[in-house]
């Protein structure tokens, strides 16, 4: 079965709408158009197709535009696939897709740059984001959402450092699961020179020398299983369709309850 659905989820701060652009970039030069919808079961913007929550209608109505079109749509996410229609659609093979990922400590300092500039300019978006401490329940939120996707069929797991740094390997990735032959070099060219990417500071290992000593190994020992599984091995992660984590698998260690 051919997927029409192809959800490119992201932590924030992850690279994700580049991961979204390769995916949708490869799409098109495969043949397979991809328009901006404008349908109610996605948020209006003006560069990508951006579905807010997992919702079975939602999704319903973008397996009506993909047959429509006659050939997968993609869609980016930043939610959580916690609706039984997700997992169904993706072991089925109608939906296959992505999960986006960061080391926590330079998500962090993201955040943070991105609440400062929100300060600065009046806006809302981000501006909680004041101090290390204060992006840390957002962190374990967003950890816990992406534990939830690997633990789906049909999702590979992509990490940040490899999309910024050597983009034309994740780029493979993602053709290899799509079927599509076309060089990556070139796919990550075209993404590359486009600018449509939303890249920050893009700065590998940043927290080595804008965070502390302390506070670093805080969060490492934290997300520990994290760092281990998902960056030191990621290598040996399974990108064949089989679930990354199984289901009770976690990626961080819960912080212990303070003594009464």
């Amino acid at each position: 079965m051919q997927p029409l659905i192809y959800l490119s989820y992201g932590m924030t701060k992850s690279g994700s709408t580049l991961a979204y652009q390769l995916a949708r970039t490869a799409m098109q030069c495969a043949g397979m158009e991809q328009p901006l919808l404008k349908i109610d079961a996605l948020r209006e913007t003006k560069t990508i197709n951006f579905i807010e929550q997992l919702e079975e209608w939602r999704l319903q109505a973008l397996l009506d535009e993909a047959r429509a079109l006659g050939h997968a749509i993609v869609v980016k996410t930043h939610t959580r696939p916690d609706q039984p229609i997700v997992r169904a659609l993706l072991e089925q093979g109608l939906a296959i897709g992505h999960a986006v990922y960061r080391d926590p400590r330079d998500m962090a300092l993201s955040m943070l740059d991105h609440g400062a500039r929100s300060r600065k300019s009046g806006t809302r978006e981000f501006s909680e984001f004041n101090s290390i401490a204060s992006t840390l329940p957002n962190l374990r939120h967003q950890v816990e959402t992406l534990a939830q996707w690997l633990r789906l069929p049909n999702i590979i797991p992509l990490y940040y450092d490899d999309l910024a740094f050597n983009t034309a390997a994740p780029t493979r990735k993602i053709l290899k699961q799509l079927n599509i032959q076309l060089n990556p070099a070139h796919i990550a060219e075209i993404v590359l020179d486009t600018g449509h990417t939303n890249k920050n500071v893009g700065a590998p290992a940043r927290h080595t020398k804008q965070m502390s000593v302390g506070t670093a190994a805080d969060i490492a020992a934290e997300f520990a299983p994290l760092f281990e599984k998902l960056i030191q091995n990621r290598a040996s992660l399974p990108q064949d369709g089989r679930a990354v984590l199984g289901a009770d698998e976690t990626l961080r260690h819960p912080i212990p309850e303070p003594a009464s």
